[in-house]
């Protein structure tokens, strides 16, 4: 899967077959028709269908989606409500009943989020953190690095959050 910020973008690159294989990295993908077409839950409880163009690699055969930013593959809830949920959960000590409440959707479904999250803390924190050293503002000032908040997903939601506002800025 290729995960993808602006998605007309990424449409256009592989219509043009300017998109590498990420398997073979030798090959180009094509444009392979789509992936299936789910309904992913945003926040603020509208309903979106994700249609993912899907690329096949000219040099080795791998098939690949390309996945909007806004959807988390394999979920049928989207970023922002992931993203939600985990925050309250870092931030205010949200239970999982709690967020799924606030969320709409069932606390095993939270739970679930935040148990994969947390084990993946680690990684997360440490591929963000090997982001500082390519983030560069467009004034030419690094990113500062986030100080501990008091857990490891606390922890890798800062870095993540601070390579994402010096990627905009």
């Amino acid at each position: 899967m290729l995960l993808c910020a602006d998605e007309q973008a990424a449409a256009a690159d592989l219509a043009a077959g300017a998109l590498a294989c990420p398997s073979c990295r030798a090959g180009r993908l094509r444009a392979w028709g789509y992936g299936r077409e789910p309904t992913v839950r945003m926040h603020g409880g509208e309903r979106r269908l994700l249609r993912a163009r899907r690329g096949r690699c000219r040099g080795c055969g791998a098939t690949h989606l390309l996945v909007p930013s806004w959807a988390v593959p394999r979920r049928a809830d989207g970023t922002a409500v992931i993203a939600a949920a985990a925050a309250r959960s870092v931030l205010h000590g949200t239970g999982t009943g709690g967020l799924g409440e606030q969320l709409g959707v069932p606390a095993s479904t939270a739970r679930g989020w935040l148990r994969r999250l947390r084990g993946r803390a680690g990684q997360l924190l440490q591929e963000a953190s090997s982001s500082f050293a390519v983030a560069v503002t467009p004034e030419g000032r690094d990113p500062s690095p986030p100080g501990p908040t008091g857990s490891a997903l606390g922890d890798a939601l800062a870095a993540a959050t601070t390579c994402g506002i010096a990627a905009i800025d």
